[in-house]
This record gives structure tokens, sequence and C-alpha cells, in this order.
């Protein structure tokens, strides 16, 4: 989608979108109440038009104040505007909003996006709003990266391509790639990747990307997600049902993935590595089974009693990676880790476990900044217990009750005491319905958050 800036509207324009703050209600074309103006997030309110029938106006009424409210309504008004199939210069909007998967789908069932968005903004103010334009724009990209990467089908994507794809990211943002293969995996004792991949015919990839802006030697944020290409549940299989959604199993890392892109694009002035473990967990001669004791990275022992609770033993692997090897002074990881955290939560909000509180705070407070909810949940000393060994170090699985929990505090085993916090965004990472902003499949979820934590607006 090209982006213009431009003092007065253009006069080609079939659509107009005028957004109103809530100061400037009154100036609307119509008397619009307090009530119907403050319309849920996403509205949009039609406005009468004297001219002919084809062309129409729209007021877009932002009833937030932050920039973030801005952004996800005009990816509502993207969205609403690309349906009607036709060129649209447009006062505002967003890629995100722009965005559809439709790849595999035939021409002729292909929705046209909008190609053409002129932001409509007086002389004094064009510096100030091109730069928020430009930085709103690479955020969206690297949340639409994520996306794309996780709506492919599990065929296409798998822990080779994987890897191929992120070679490809790195060499285009100039990021530093490392790829650890099956061999080197083996050579260095990657016991839960090799274990949850092991049946696979695609094998598991460690995928490393790095970027270096900040001081020559600081240790540096890591960013680990999870990517499980597909998840059959191993010997502890799924049903069909269950497996119906596990294309989105690797959310976690591609947000990593799409969030690394945006920090080279943003130019953070950090050093951050992202980490990305991926794994195929399928059925096979090989495959490991409850009751096996894995060794992880590092050499803590883990005692396998569902094989479906396998994104934490790849996870223990990364994390171990983040602390040993890159040195991490903080570790974020992401997750569509467990169906226990959709039940606390629902489907809009990711759990937040932390063993820091100042880093939490932070993570909590970008993720509001983002538009993003999160919510804190606990990591007590009971659900240590529950994923304590008995013939291992750790439990994969403490059982049902506190699962989001417990699993968490598994993965706090392998974080090396370092600030940490996991999110599990198995809720929010994927929808099967169009929203208003937001079409069907992957959301992208994490990757704002993990923008606005590390290049905050403010800082811009």
């Amino acid at each position: 989608m090209k982006l213009l800036f431009a003092s007065d509207p253009p006069k080609s324009a079939a659509v107009l979108v005028r957004y109103f703050p809530k100061e400037e209600r009154a100036n609307l074309p119509v008397t619009v109440g307090a009530a119907e103006f403050s319309l849920g997030r996403g509205s949009l309110l039609p406005l009468p038009h004297a001219g002919d029938a084809v062309e129409r106006e729209l007021a877009f009424a932002e009833a937030g104040e932050r920039g973030e409210e801005a952004d996800r309504r005009a990816a509502v008004a993207a969205k609403q505007l690309g349906g009607w199939r036709r060129d649209l210069p447009a006062l505002a909007g967003v890629p995100v909003g722009n965005y559809r998967f439709e790849e595999f789908l035939p021409v002729h069932r292909h929705t046209n996006p909008l190609r053409v968005l002129t932001l409509v903004v007086s002389e004094e103010r064009r510096k100030t709003a091109k730069a928020a334009a430009e930085r709103g724009r690479a955020i969206a990209d690297a949340v639409n990266l994520a996306r794309d990467t996780a709506n492919q089908p599990p065929n296409v994507i798998n822990p080779p391509t994987l890897a191929d794809h992120a070679r490809r990211v790195a060499h285009k943002h100039g990021l530093e790639c490392e790829i650890l293969d099956e061999k080197d995996l083996r050579k260095g004792k990657f016991g839960g990747l090799l274990a949850v991949g092991g049946a696979s015919a695609s094998a598991p990839r460690l995928i490393v990307l790095r970027h270096r802006g900040g001081k020559k030697g600081e240790a540096p944020v890591c960013i680990v997600g999870k990517a499980v290409t597909f998840d059959a549940g191993g010997l502890s299989i799924k049903t069909a049902e269950g497996m119906v959604d596990m294309v989105f199993d690797k959310c976690g890392g591609c947000a990593v993935l799409g969030a690394i892109a945006g920090i080279a694009k943003l130019g953070v002035r950090r050093n951050v590595t992202a980490i990305i473990p991926a794994a195929e967990n399928m059925i096979g001669p090989v495959a490991y089974r409850p009751g096996d004791i894995v060794t992880a990275y590092g050499g803590k022992t883990i005692e396998v009693l569902n094989t479906d609770a396998e994104g934490r033993v790849i996870l223990a692997d990364a994390l171990v990676y983040a602390v040993e090897d890159e040195k991490a002074a903080q570790i974020v990881d992401l997750a569509t880790l467990t169906g226990a955290c959709i039940i606390a939560l629902g489907d809009d909000a990711a759990g937040l476990f932390s063993t820091h509180d100042d880093l939490a705070a932070e993570i909590d407070a970008a993720a509001k900044r983002a538009g993003e909810m999160t919510w804190r949940l606990p990591i007590f000393p009971y659900h240590d217990k529950r994923i304590r060994g008995d013939v291992g170090q750790v439990k994969n699985t403490g059982g049902r009750p506190g699962g989001a929990s417990t699993a968490a505090a598994f993965l706090k085993v392998f974080a090396g005491g370092r600030p940490w916090v996991h999110l599990d965004i198995a809720g929010p990472a994927a929808i099967d319905k169009d929203r208003p902003g937001m079409a069907r499949g992957a959301t992208g979820y994490g990757v704002r958050t993990l923008l606005e934590w590390l290049a905050p607006a403010e800082a811009a």
C-alpha cells in the first residue's frame, strides 16, 4: 500500500474518511450524541452525502485519546474500505486492517486491498505526522509479517522452511542469523527439541536472530517464541477437532520473528536476540513417550507425563540457550502454551507470568499502550510443587488444576533466575471469525507489545 501526504483531500477520492476526536465532536456535519459517538471499539458512523450515490463519506469517530486507539480504529476503516473493491485514497488507516490471507484462494475470491493511502495534514504538522506514520507502518509490517508466517499451512511451513524464511527476513533487515539444524542440536544436546521433533520427517531447528543496536558486549534482551509448526499431540494424541487449529501453534515464534524485524526497522538502540525453537510434534516409531526422561539443553531432566505438553519442553532448551549462550539481561517468551489460560481469561487476553515485578510492570504497561490485553497470573509455591519430578527434575505437566500457572512454573526452572516474563498467548494468537479491524486467522498478538516495550513511541 502506497502512503502519500497532502495538505488537502485528493479530488479523486471516492470515499473520504475523517477522524473526529472527542473534543471535535461538535464539528461533525450532523448532530451526534455522546453515547452514539462513543460506540464500541471500531464503530463506523455513516453520514448522509448529497452527491452521487456511488460516492460516500464516512465520519470515523475516535473515542479514545491515545494514538494506539486511533491505530485500531484506522484498521477498521481500512478493512471496511478494502471490501469495496476499488482503489480508495483515504485520510487515515493502517495496513493491519488491510491485511487478508488469500494466497491459496482463487483470484475471483480475493479482496481488493487499499492501494493508496493519503494522509491529509497541515504543512506545519507534516514532519511529525510523517514520522508517526512511518513508525506505524513499520509496526504494521511487523505484525503482518507475523500473521503471514503464522497463517501458512503446515505443509508449507515446517521447521526447516521456517528457518529458511527467517534467513530471508534476517537478510532483508540486516540481522545476524544462526540456525542450529538437527546435527547441531544433537551435538549440543538439545534434548527438548530433539524429543518433541523426533517423530517428524521435518527435523527441528533452533532459529537465532540478533539485532546489534546497543553497545558492543552489552547483554541482550532475549525474546523467545514457541514455534510448533504442527501439533498432533504426539502419542498423547489430540482429537481430530483439537488438531484443526494447530497450524497456529507456531504463533509465538512468528510474533518474535515479526518483532525482531520491526526492531531492526525502527533502529532500536539495544542488543536484542530472537530465539525460536521450531519443531513438529508428530506420531511415529521414534516418537517420545509418556514416561520418558528427556535431558534438556544445559542438563536438567524432564519427566514426560504427556507428550501434548510439548511447547514447554522445546522452550526449556531455548530459555537455557538465552541464559547460557546469549547471557540474556532480560527474557520475554511468548507461547500458545495452555488451554487452561483460555479457560481462565477467555480468547482476548494473554496470561502474564513473571518472577520479576519491575519487568512484569514494564510489559503490562507496554501491552496497554499497544492495545493488547494481558492479565498477570500467579506462580505460587504449590504450583512449583506440582511440577516437581518423581524420577526426573521436573514434570512436563502438573495436571489440570492451575494448568497455566504450573506450565509457567515449569518454564521458570529454565529461566536461570534472570528477569523473565512469560506470555501465554493461547487465547488471542488467532481468531476464527473476522473482527473489526482484524481478519480471521493469526492476529500477530505480542508484536506490538514487544515493540512498544523496546521502542516506545515516546522515545521515537
